[in-house]
């Protein structure tokens, strides 16, 4: 089972914000989000990674089908996904 809250820079008490602000190692900005996640880490069982399988087959298909019908080839696909990762990750090669 996996926990995921969302909280507010602003709206996080000073003491908790500290504590936050010391994990992170850097000062939190009041417009800023703190997302939290609570999961124990490990191997899924065989159905819970086929039904993640089909899932994300299923993505993939909705999105190969938006792609046709946009016109949209592999090649710019393709290029969109790599101009992302440059974007992101200046040292993606």
């Amino acid at each position: 089972m996996v926990i995921t809250r969302i909280h507010n820079v602003a709206e996080i008490a000073a003491s908790d914000r500290t504590v936050l602000e010391r994990l992170v190692g850097k000062p939190l900005l009041n417009g800023q989000q703190v997302v939290l996640q609570v999961f124990t880490p490990g191997v899924a069982d065989e159905s819970t990674r086929d039904a993640a399988r089909a899932s994300l087959a299923r993505t993939l298909g909705a999105a190969a089908e938006g792609a046709t019908e946009r016109g949209v080839t592999a090649g710019q696909a393709d290029a969109a996904v790599e101009e992302a990762m440059r974007h992101v990750r200046p040292r993606f090669e």
